[in-house]
């Protein structure tokens, strides 16, 4: 039970990412038009929220961001997307594998593993 008190905010985000990829019409999403692309740019955004949630429960346990942390966090959301790509192909979910997807997810990460070390280490900065 520690374990996932320590990372609840992982969990949820995680959580909601699984729900969202693996539902076959999450909260009727596909009854709203927002633009095109704007899938894409939700790919990026629930990547990046994982990859910047797990780097935050890190941190908020006292340990450092180290690059190799960073990297090795970054590479395991890069494979957890191409998995979550392919679990949607083979679901039978109504939902298939796209590359794109796997891109924008890929892109979401990086801009995710660049940005959000040094935002979330001036964060507990502050607090000290």
């Amino acid at each position: 039970m520690t374990f996932i008190k320590n990372w609840w905010p992982s969990f949820l985000t995680l959580s909601v990412v699984l729900y969202v990829t693996l539902s076959p019409d999450p909260a009727g999403a596909d009854k709203f038009m927002l633009f095109e692309g704007a899938d894409k740019l939700i790919h990026a955004i629930m990547m990046g929220g994982l990859d910047s949630a797990i780097l935050f429960d890190r941190r908020r346990m006292g340990s450092r961001l180290t690059k190799a942390f960073i990297v090795i966090v970054a590479c395991a959301c890069v494979v957890f997307s191409a998995l979550d790509e392919i679990a949607q192909q083979f679901m039978s979910l109504g939902r298939s594998m796209d590359v794109f997807d796997f891109v924008a997810d890929t892109v979401g990460i990086v801009i995710a593993s660049l940005i959000a070390p040094p935002v979330i280490n001036s964060i507990f900065r502050n607090r000290s």
